[in-house]
């Protein structure tokens, strides 16, 4: 008979995953505004460079972030439904 189900101690592994490369996203994103705006890069490129971080670019960052946040909720919600099922 084949397998058919999960085991709940790797998905609870993925979602955690899941959770410290939203983390790593979130850091990221910190990381570069704080080293954007500590450079002495001035002038109309600057500023729209900055205004396309600031709006789109990060938006899209947290965007992911947030995707990777709610694929750790769904992965741990299954696999607290895989246990209960199998209890």
């Amino acid at each position: 008979m084949a397998f058919l189900g999960q085991i709940p101690e790797e998905v609870d592994a993925l979602a955690n995953e899941f959770g410290v490369k939203a983390d790593e996203i979130d850091q990221l994103v910190a990381a570069l505004s704080a080293k954007l705006g500590s450079t002495t890069w001035t002038g109309a490129d600057r500023d729209r460079f900055e205004a396309d971080w600031n709006g789109q670019l990060t938006s899209s960052l947290r965007g992911v972030s947030g995707a990777l946040r709610d694929a750790q909720s769904v992965a741990k919600g299954n696999a607290e439904q895989q246990r209960t099922a199998s209890a």
